[in-house]
């Protein structure tokens, strides 16, 4: 499945070149042709609803093309529906490279829509991980087009699909806000981090199930859970679930971390824990391996041990054990990590 729309804008968002046009002589009404951009627009719109990424890759003058969407009547796409823009002059192989590193995401995970044959061409042949559909060229049928593409089904949709979308421009807030402190650690304490804590709970296991299942980067032991599976753990009275949720000042993150640990005496095994690559670099792991380890205590555990494959893709877990655990046991009053710019909420 993919994960971001990028779209052109003249005579794809709307009709005409606002460059040569002028934004008041648009195609872009509740009448014909007008009408086809419109329902186009609306169409896109429900993809960003259930969770999909739109971004903007566009030949234009920044000015006119931003204009346009900011102040046009008819827009039913807005700016901050957007996670990443590219509107100038360069190629849009270049331009499409720049956006999956800016949205972090891989270039197979992107699809492209532009009403140029050219463009199309160009990026099918330099940037071929990307799938690039032939747009028909009537705009009449450019909203069914869409809805007819099969690479952004989905058979479970769960809140955080839901605010994919609104989750990388709050990303790119946080990326403009950065800019302005030479110290990470001064920048993490002024974010308010706030990470949520749940034990046993059951009221998101489907998040917890796709987790397990989408996660590579940050995955202790990757073992997909089914449903039933992680909802019978939740239950176990031999294990304990826990998941966290993470907030800051520009928003909400979602649920992005989650481990799995079985009780055996005075230990406790992580048998599996994960985390969403984008809350890397914000301590958040260490915060939440001091929470396990604090219930663990109350519990009357004397150790926890964690579970650990290596795997080409899992570096920031191997880093995260080697740095917490030694021969892959700790003492459950170890504390090697800062992670005061968290604060942790039990719920």
């Amino acid at each position: 499945m993919k994960k971001c729309l990028v779209l052109d804008l003249d005579n794809t968002l709307w009709g005409g070149i606002v460059g040569e046009d002028g934004m008041e002589n648009l195609a872009l009404s509740l009448t014909p042709p007008g009408n086809s951009f419109i329902a186009f627009q609306q169409a896109i719109l429900d993809h960003y609803h259930r969770g999909i990424i739109l971004a903007i890759n566009s030949r234009n003058n920044p000015e006119d093309a931003l204009n346009v969407i900011r102040n046009h009547p008819n827009m039913i796409l807005k700016e901050s529906h957007f996670a990443a823009s590219r509107i100038n002059w360069n190629d849009k192989a270049t331009n499409i490279r720049e956006l999956a590193k800016e949205l972090n995401i891989g270039l197979d995970s992107m699809v492209f829509l532009d009403d140029d044959p050219t463009n199309r061409a160009m990026v099918r042949s330099m940037v071929p991980e990307v799938e690039v559909p032939e747009l028909p060229a009537d705009p009449k049928l450019y909203a069914s087009f869409l809805n007819s593409l099969p690479y952004f089904e989905s058979t479970v949709i769960t809140d955080e699909d839901k605010m994919r979308g609104n989750l990388y421009v709050t990303e790119r807030l946080r990326k403009e806000e950065e800019k302005n402190y030479e110290n990470k650690k001064d920048f993490l304490k002024e974010l308010n981090l706030e990470l949520l804590v749940y034990k046993d709970d059951k009221n998101n296991i489907p998040r917890l199930s796709q987790l397990t299942e989408k996660t590579n980067q940050f995955n202790t032991l990757k073992t997909p859970y089914t449903e039933k599976e992680v909802e019978e753990f939740v239950k176990s009275k031999d294990h304990h679930v826990f998941y966290g949720k993470l907030l800051d000042k520009f928003g909400d993150y979602g649920i992005i971390i989650f481990a799995l640990v079985e009780k055996i005496g005075d230990t406790w095994k992580i048998n599996s824990m994960l985390m969403s690559c984008r809350v890397f670099g914000r301590n958040v792991e260490d915060a939440f391996l001091s929470y396990i380890k604090k219930e663990a205590m109350k519990d009357g555990a004397k150790k926890i041990e964690i579970l650990f494959e290596d795997s080409p893709k899992n570096t920031p877990a191997k880093e995260f054990v080697e740095k917490n655990f030694k021969n892959k046991v700790a003492s459950v009053e170890d504390e090697n990590t800062d992670h005061s710019h968290i604060k942790v909420i039990e719920n």
